[in-house]
């Protein structure tokens, strides 16, 4: 699995979202409306007090008319189909995402062979 974000990542991830949000001129709660995310944990996550999952994130950096790349500091560009997986991904159960890791793992372990 891979390690948590550290604490000054995601001080670094909540002000540049802050940051953009702001630019815009956008309160929390436009931001909400504008993303689908709860003006309560886009605080939280822009305190750097809560990680957010990818398509959180996506979430927000549409809101915000930016690429998701651009909130995380990074010039990634991410297939949609890969944003998709990790919405529906981020939509089950503990469990499933458990099996769905191990299932991969496996795949991409006998794939090396």
């Amino acid at each position: 699995m891979a390690n948590a974000p550290s604490i000054n990542q995601l001080l670094k991830v909540g002000r540049e979202i802050r940051r953009r949000r702001e630019a815009l001129g956008l309160t929390l709660d436009q931001l909400s409306d504008r993303s689908g995310i709860t003006p309560n944990y886009i605080g939280t996550i822009e305190n750097g007090k809560r990680d957010a999952s990818m398509s959180t994130l996506n979430g927000i950096a549409v809101g915000l008319g930016v690429p998701l790349g651009e909130l995380l500091g990074t010039t990634l560009c991410f297939h949609p189909s890969t944003i998709e997986l990790a919405r529906l991904f981020d939509q089950t159960t503990g469990e499933v995402q458990t099996a769905i890791l191990v299932l991969l793992r496996t795949s991409a372990k006998l794939r090396r062979r």
